[in-house]
């Protein structure tokens, strides 16, 4: 995968490195500074705005979820045990299934 600035989101055979899927991920546009991570079939990408957006992973990939923050964030999120921790410039929040 591939993201570029304003949410543009590719997906690339990794045998080929044939363009598989291209647009732009709605929700991810404005600035980004964090980089794209995965985990569960998932991309989580964060923008500069606090939006965190959740993709089903895929050559066909589709936004599943756009998530709120309402602060300004510039730092890539972490995943660790089945939860996603993402850090703003005001709190650290984790995101996740109760056990």
């Amino acid at each position: 995968y591939l993201l570029k600035e304003g949410g543009i989101l590719t997906a690339l055979s990794p045998a080929t490195g044939q363009v598989l899927k291209q647009e732009r991920a709605g929700g991810a546009l404005g600035e980004i500074y964090a980089s794209p991570v995965a985990a569960d079939g998932k991309l989580f990408v964060l923008n500069k705005e606090g939006k965190l957006v959740v993709i089903r992973a895929g050559a066909d990939w589709d936004v599943l979820k756009v998530n709120e923050l309402d602060e300004e964030t510039w730092s890539t999120p972490a995943i660790a045990d089945g939860r996603v921790y993402v850090r703003t410039m005001k709190a650290v929040y984790c995101f996740g299934q109760a056990p």
